[in-house]
C-alpha cells in the first residue's frame, strides 16, 4: 500500500485506536479483575528444626518420628500460610518488617503432634 492513499490515514488511526483499547481492557483487567497478590511473612525455621533436631538426638528419637515432625511441620507452615493468605518464607529470605509468624506455626506444630499421639493412643498397639 502507497503511503499517499487516502485509505493510509484511516488504517493508522484504526491501528492506535484498537491498540489504546486494548490497553485499556488489559489495565482494567489488572486493576479490577486480579486477586491481591499474596502478603509474605517470615519463620524462623532454622530455629524451630535446630531446636527439634537437638532435642530429639538427645531423646534417642527414631528416623520415623522425625520423618512424622517434619510432615506435622509441613501441615503446621500450610495451615497458618492459608488462614492468613500468606506466603511464608525462612526469616533470612525476607526483608525487615515483615511479620512474623514462628510462634504460630509452632503452636501449630504442638496442636498437631498432639492431635497425632493422642490418636495414637487411641487406637490399639501393635504390643510393644
Amino acid at each position: 500500500m502507497d503511503w499517499r492513499d487516502p485509505a493510509w490515514p484511516v488504517m493508522v488511526s484504526t491501528l492506535l485506536l484498537s491498540g489504546a483499547v486494548a490497553a485499556v481492557v488489559a489495565a482494567a483487567t489488572l486493576r479490577y479483575g486480579a486477586e491481591e497478590p499474596p502478603r509474605v511473612a517470615s519463620v524462623r525455621l532454622g530455629e524451630i528444626t535446630t531446636a527439634y533436631t537437638t532435642r530429639a538426638a538427645s531423646e534417642g528419637r527414631t528416623a520415623e518420628e522425625v520423618r512424622a515432625w517434619g510432615a506435622a511441620l509441613e501441615t503446621a507452615l500450610d495451615r497458618v500460610a492459608k488462614r492468613h493468605g500468606l506466603v511464608l518464607l525462612p526469616a533470612r529470605a525476607v526483608a525487615a518488617g515483615a511479620p512474623d509468624k514462628t510462634p504460630e506455626v509452632e503452636a501449630m506444630l504442638v496442636a498437631i503432634l498432639a492431635r497425632a499421639a493422642s490418636a495414637r493412643a487411641a487406637s490399639p498397639g501393635d504390643g510393644r
